[in-house]
C-alpha cells in the first residue's frame, strides 16, 4: 500500500483516538467531579455501556464478510459506526445534564443505552475498519501498517489531551459542550476523509457460494482442548482487567484527590499515550528482535505493575509531583505489553483458523476490559463506603491493579508459542472434516 494512501487510512484511527478521551477521561470526569455523580453508577454507564458494545465485534465482523451495504463491505459500515459515534459524542454534555437533573431509575437506564449506542457504534465502525485494514493490504504490509495506525491512534489521544486542556481551562459547562461538538466535527470530518474512495463499490454483486463450516459450540470446544491457548486466555484476560481498572477512575481521582482542574486531568491522557509510544516503537524495532516476544510483554506486565505501585502511593501521600511519571511509566509499560502482546497473539493462531483464534482473542479483551472499568469504580466506592479517605480508596485500587498485572506475567510464563502449534496441529484437520 501507498504511504499516502495508509497515512490517510490512519486518520480514522486517529479520529477513533480523539473521541476516545472525551467519552472515557472527559465526560466521566464530568459527571463525577463537577456534577458529583457517583462513581460506582459513572462506571457502569460510561464503562459498562461502552465495552459492552464490543460484544458487537465479532458477529458484525462476520456479517460485513457476507453482506454489503450500498455496494461496499467495509467503509459504509465504518462511515455509519463513526457518524453515530460523533452524533453521541455531541449530545454527551446534554445527556451528562440531564442525568445530573434527575437521577431516576428510568433517567440511569437511558442514559445507560445512550453509552451502549456509543459502544455499539464504535465497535461497528472500528471492526469494519480493521476488516478493511485486512482487505486491503498483503501479509507482508499488514504489521508495518497495523503501526502506523495504531500510532495515529495515539496521536489523537495526545492531541485531545492536549485541546482539551486550553478548552476546558478553566472549566465551565460552556466550555465542555463546546469541547464535545468541536471534537464530534473533528471525528467525522477525518473519518470521511479518512475513508472515501478507499474501497471500489460493487453495484451488483453475484450471488456466492459460502462455505459452512462447524458450529460455533464445536468450534469452541476444538479451541479450549489446547492447554496452552487456555493459558494464555488466563493471561490476556487477567492482564487487560487489571490493567482497564484505571480506565475510568483515572481522571476522576486527579480530581478527587489533589483538585485538579478538568484542563489538567485531561493532560492525562497525553501523558500516557507518549508512555505508549515510545514503549511499543523501542519494544518493535529494538526490544523484540534482541529478547523475543515472551520476555517483553512480561516485563510490560513489571513495568505496569511499578507503575501502578506509584499510583498507590501517590493517592495514600497525595503527593503530586508522583503523577506524571506515573502515568508516563504505565503508558510505557502498557505499550511494551501491547506491541509483546499482540506479536504473541499473532503466532498463536492455527494455521487455516486464525480468524477463530483471534477472534477468541478478541472475545477475551471485549470480556476483560468492560467489567474492569465497572470494577475500578465500584470498588473506589466499596473502599470509601468502608471508611477509606479518597486518596487510600483510589491507591487500594491502584494497588490491585499492579498485583494483578504482575500475576499474570506469571501466567505467561506458562505460555509456550512451540507447545501451542504442537497441541493445535491437528486442529485443521478437525475443522476440515467438520466442513465436508
Amino acid at each position: 500500500m501507498q504511504r499516502g494512501r495508509l497515512l490517510r487510512l490512519g486518520l480514522f484511527q486517529l479520529a477513533a483516538g480523539s473521541s476516545s478521551v472525551i467519552f472515557l477521561g472527559t465526560v466521566n470526569r464530568v459527571m463525577r467531579v463537577e456534577f458529583g455523580l457517583d462513581v460506582f453508577l459513572v462506571s457502569l454507564l460510561v464503562g459498562g455501556g461502552h465495552y459492552l458494545g464490543g460484544l458487537a465485534s465479532i458477529p458484525f465482523g462476520h456479517y460485513s464478510d457476507t453482506h454489503r451495504l450500498g455496494g461496499y463491505r467495509r467503509i459504509a459500515y465504518a462511515l455509519a459506526g463513526a457518524l453515530v459515534t460523533a452524533l453521541c459524542l455531541a449530545a454527551s454534555p446534554l445527556v451528562v445534564q440531564r442525568l445530573a437533573a434527575h437521577q431516576t431509575p428510568l433517567a440511569w437506564s437511558l442514559g445507560f443505552l445512550f453509552f451502549l449506542t456509543e459502544g455499539l457504534a464504535t465497535a461497528i465502525g472500528g471492526t469494519a475498519y480493521l476488516a478493511l485494514i485486512a482487505d486491503l493490504t498483503t501479509e507482508k504490509e499488514r504489521g508495518p501498517a497495523t503501526g502506523v495506525v495504531w500510532t495515529m491512534l495515539m496521536v489523537g489521544i495526545i492531541f485531545t489531551g492536549i485541546a482539551s486542556s486550553v478548552v476546558l481551562e478553566p472549566y465551565s459547562f460552556a466550555a465542555f459542550e463546546t469541547l464535545a461538538w468541536l471534537a464530534a466535527g473533528f471525528a467525522l470530518v477525518l473519518a470521511v476523509t479518512a475513508l472515501v474512495g478507499q474501497e471500489p463499490r460493487v453495484k451488483a454483486a453475484p450471488a456466492a457460494p459460502i462455505a459452512t463450516g462447524p458450529d460455533f459450540a464445536a468450534s469452541m470446544r476444538l479451541l479450549l482442548s489446547s492447554r496452552q491457548a487456555r493459558w494464555f486466555a488466563a493471561f490476556l484476560g487477567l492482564a487487560l482487567f487489571s490493567f482497564f481498572m484505571y480506565d475510568v477512575i483515572l481522571e476522576p481521582f486527579g480530581g478527587e484527590v489533589f483538585g485538579l482542574a478538568a484542563g489538567v486531568t485531561s493532560r492525562f491522557n497525553s501523558y500516557l499515550g507518549v508512555g505508549v509510544i515510545l514503549g511499543m516503537l523501542l519494544g518493535g524495532t529494538v526490544l523484540i528482535p534482541r529478547f523475543g516476544k515472551p520476555r517483553i510483554t512480561g516485563l510490560g506486565c513489571w513495568l505496569m505493575g511499578g507503575a501502578f505501585a506509584l499510583l498507590a502511593l501517590a493517592g495514600f501521600s497525595e503527593q503530586t509531583r508522583l503523577l506524571t511519571p506515573a502515568i508516563t511509566a504505565l503508558g510505557f509499560g502498557s505499550g511494551l505489553f501491547t506491541v509483546g502482546g499482540v506479536a504473541l497473539m499473532m503466532d498463536l493462531t492455527a494455521a487455516r483458523h486464525t480468524g477463530l483464534f483471534a477472534g477468541a482473542w478478541t472475545l477475551v479483551r471485549t470480556l476483560a476490559t468492560g467489567p474492569a472499568s465497572v470494577a475500578g469504580g465500584a470498588l473506589v466506592a466499596g473502599f470509601a463506603g468502608l471508611g477509606a479517605t479518597a486518596g487510600q480508596a483510589y491507591g487500594l485500587v491502584f494497588a490491585l491493579e499492579g498485583v494483578g498485572v504482575v500475576v499474570a506475567a506469571f501466567l505467561l510464563a506458562r505460555v509456550g508459542v512451540q507447545s501451542f502449534q504442537r497441541e493445535v496441529a491437528p486442529f485443521g484437520q478437525l475443522a476440515s472434516e467438520a466442513m465436508d
